[in-house]
């Protein structure tokens, strides 16, 4: 009984052992989870503070490299704002600009002539050269397609070569700016005191060998006073036209001024669509006979090999003042050689000629005797020109009281074509026969804005296709030109 009990005894205790163990083992592992589970709470809590941390940092940093690279961006453009700016200034003064864009026309529905290449030729000299310089201030202004003609300035020697150089860079000129002559300028032209494309040559440069043995590099002054100073003149102006690389070029002198916006590549295009050779027949014993000017006529046609029964007694290739060339026809003539003097050049024969010598009559009768002298093989180069008179086509187009203006005694009639205008009720059909002949140049004497009024010459200048005056600008540029501008728009064709 006693084992028994005892035994019993032992089963109890062992299972309040047993039980004891499993609860202390329950409450370990209760405490262990616990313990795990407030580790991973405040691991999860050190993990988020961390993560914060690092964003907040790398947000900062962020914000740094912004404010560091607008701050970058804005110091590169104020370092190439200044740059610019003084570079404009520099330019400015010097009358140096940056090349531009020359194929740029100021409207876009002007066509484009980028196949031709035109010159314009200028001979000046030292006493002209105030004058000189205020039509190429014009020219910078109001030719509209400046940027795309070279210009060729030809003076004398090589102190005028370096005189007008100085006169171009003098930094006292002005630019454009914004109107020349009450019109707007074009934006490529606003700073432009002159035009881009200008080279000065001195005369010598030019000539033929034969004719430079008889001057000095230096100074070629010494030509005028042995052949006269119209004969220089025209070998100044035709060696150049020989010397120089073009299509198209045009002759001008140096006191014009142009007076209203043009563009002279569309002035060109369309005059060669249907080129004219103006002349005059002048008989002895008429009024407008002048024998110097039949002299100088005589003396053109024996430069060319020719005399004046070829073309006519009394008849003048000196009418019209647009003076345009074609390279091919003034290498024509000059490499042609003289019927009369076979072994003399043409230069040469210039200066050795009887009487003074006018280069543009002298152009105009080489066409007029091309165009008779073939027939079966003349090329287009030729065939394309009218030889028209002057006298009979202003009759023939109702401006008889228009013509009858003009004195009677006076000898060139495109030089006292203004007169024209004072017959004011024929002014339209005035307008009418310069637009279809294309008479872009008038000489306007000084005492022609005395001789018409105010109103009539307003009004033509405003309807008529004129472009430029070849001189004698006084007076036009303050009292008629402001108020006789507005309705004139470029429009040739």
């Amino acid at each position: 009984m006693q084992q028994c009990r005892l035994m019993l005894s032992t089963l109890r205790g062992s299972e309040e052992k047993h039980q004891r163990q499993h609860a202390s083992s329950e409450t370990l592992l209760r405490e262990r989870e616990d313990l795990e589970n407030e580790n991973e709470k405040e691991g999860d809590t050190e993990d988020d503070e961390t993560l914060s941390d690092s964003w907040r940092y790398n947000r900062r940093n962020l914000a740094l490299q912004i404010v560091l690279g607008a701050w970058m961006i804005i110091s590169v453009c104020c370092v190439f704002y200044i740059i610019f700016k003084l570079i404009s200034e520099v330019d400015k003064r010097q009358h140096v600009f940056p090349p531009s864009d020359t194929s740029i026309d100021t409207d876009s529905n002007t066509p484009k002539f980028t196949d031709m290449k035109l010159q314009l030729i200028i001979p000046s000299y030292a006493p002209h050269f105030n004058q000189l310089l205020e039509m190429l201030h014009s020219m910078a202004c109001l030719i509209t397609d400046i940027n795309t003609i070279d210009i060729a300035l030809i003076v004398s020697s090589t102190n005028e070569v370096l005189t007008l150089n100085s006169l171009l860079a003098a930094s006292n000129a002005e630019i454009c700016g914004s109107t020349f002559l009450s019109y707007n300028v074009t934006p490529h032209s606003y700073q432009l005191v002159y035009p881009r494309k200008m080279t000065v040559y001195n005369l010598y440069g030019m000539l033929p060998p034969e004719i430079q043995k008889e001057t000095d590099p230096r100074e070629t002054g010494n030509l005028v006073g042995r052949y006269g100073k119209y004969k220089y003149q025209s070998m100044k102006k035709l060696a150049a036209a020989a010397y120089l690389d073009y299509d198209y070029a045009m002759l001008l002198d140096s006191e014009g001024l142009v007076i209203r916006p043009v563009a002279f590549m569309e002035m060109i295009n369309a005059w060669k669509q249907n080129p004219v050779i103006w002349k005059e027949l002048a008989q002895p014993g008429s009024p407008r006979r002048h024998e110097w000017i039949a002299h100088i006529n005589e003396a053109c046609a024996w430069t060319l090999g020719r005399n004046m029964e070829n073309f006519g007694m009394g008849v003048s290739y000196w009418e019209g003042y647009t003076w345009i060339l074609e390279k091919e026809i003034v290498m024509d003539m000059v490499n042609s050689p003289s019927r009369l003097d076979p072994v003399t050049g043409f230069f040469s024969r210039l200066l050795a000629a009887q009487y003074d010598i006018f280069e543009i009559a002298m152009y105009k009768m080489h066409i007029a005797a091309r165009k008779m002298e073939q027939s079966s093989n003349n090329s287009t180069l030729y065939t394309k020109y009218q030889v028209l008179d002057m006298e009979e086509a202003l009759y023939d187009y109702g401006l008889g009281k228009a013509y009858k203006r003009i004195p009677s005694n006076d000898p060139v009639i495109a030089q006292e074509f203004p007169y024209m205008i004072l017959e004011e009720p024929q002014q339209d059909l005035l307008v009418a026969f310069m637009k279809e002949y294309k008479v872009f140049f008038l000489y306007f004497h000084p005492r022609y804005v005395g001789l018409i009024a105010p109103w009539v010459m307003q009004s033509f200048m405003q309807k008529a296709p004129l472009a430029m005056t070849v001189s004698g600008a006084t007076g036009m540029r303050d009292k008629v030109i402001p108020d006789g501008n507005g309705s004139w728009n470029m429009t040739y064709v």
